[in-house]
């Protein structure tokens, strides 16, 4: 029981990764941030380290990291010490423990519906270019609608294309996942721009969105690739902040469900978070001015007593 003290939980963070049931890459990062904090406590000869020492932990990386990173920390954190209670090694001193303020999060990385059109208006005017330049605008017509990451738009290929209750779906190989048991609905717009994409590409190649350069015509897209698309029509539409990238899509989308009434729970499925703190930081883009959900309750109310 005094092993993972003694040696700063050096220890307890093998048997931890070990233990998880998570992808490689997944286990990779978590051990990263174990380690990171293993040596924050050897540093300061912390040998029995208390929820005041969790805190002060999270407020020296506040200075250096970025919101989301600070709450991957946060959570995996929580993780660990709920792991070393669970098998009676330490208590689980992360109770005490609370996810980033949502005020901290405000950066100009959350595009408006303004800018987003801006965007795809650019992308169809380049799209009779070249059939390079249409997948470009599918690709961004797709993330903009469903915040599919970069790697997931790398990883669809044509056969994931399907339907259900006549609604058009993309089946995903989720983040840290082999298998493609979830899936994102597509506007019946952005399934046309894709159908044509397709249909002008006259191939059989698995991949939903591939290369094509004369080497390497064929090869499915790589998210470097997806990246520079994006940055380049933010290049174009002067949204050239330094915060924005093709991740600031996947904001839009969350923000916009929640802007529009949705739930932490419906954007956390749309958007495949395993834990809803992950969607909670989102709500960052929602001002009060906004957010009309007492209207939306009233309104209800004096409908149905008017009816």
């Amino acid at each position: 029981m005094e092993s993972g003290i003694i040696d700063y939980f050096e220890e307890d963070i093998e048997s931890f990764i070990l233990d998880l049931d998570r992808s490689p890459i997944t286990k990779s990062s978590y051990k990263k941030i174990l380690t990171n904090f293993s040596l924050y406590l050897r540093e300061r000869d912390i040998a029995k380290p208390k929820t005041r020492n969790l805190i002060d932990y999270k407020e020296k990386l506040s200075k250096s990291l970025a919101p989301s990173s600070l709450q991957k920390v946060i959570v995996v954190l929580h993780r660990f010490f709920r792991y070393l209670s669970g098998r009676e090694i330490y208590p689980d001193i992360s109770n005490g423990l609370n996810p980033m303020k949502t005020t901290k999060v405000m950066k100009r990385d959350v595009l408006s519906v303004d800018d987003v059109a801006t965007l795809i208006n650019i992308a169809e005017a380049k799209s009779h270019h070249s059939l390079e330049d249409y997948r470009n605008y599918a690709i961004l017509s797709l993330i903009a609608t469903t915040g599919l990451r970069t790697i997931e738009v790398e990883r669809a290929e044509v056969a994931d294309l399907s339907m259900i209750n006549k609604g058009h779906i993309l089946y995903v190989r989720g983040k840290g996942r082999d298998d493609k048991s979830e899936y994102v609905k597509i506007s019946d717009e952005v399934y046309n721009i894709i159908e044509t994409y397709l249909a002008n590409r006259r191939d059989e190649f698995a991949p939903l969105f591939i290369t094509h350069g004369h080497n390497s015509y064929g090869n499915p897209i790589r998210t470097r690739t997806i990246r520079e698309v994006i940055k380049n029509f933010l290049l174009e539409a002067g949204l050239e902040d330094r915060n924005m990238s093709a991740h600031s899509l996947r904001h839009f989308v969350c923000s916009e469900i929640l802007r529009s009434g949705g739930s932490l729970e419906e954007a956390q499925q749309v958007l495949r978070h395993r834990d809803i703190s992950t969607t909670q930081i989102y709500n960052h883009s929602l001002k009060r001015e906004e957010n009309d959900s007492e209207l939306l309750v009233s309104a209800k109310l004096f409908r149905k007593e008017a009816n």
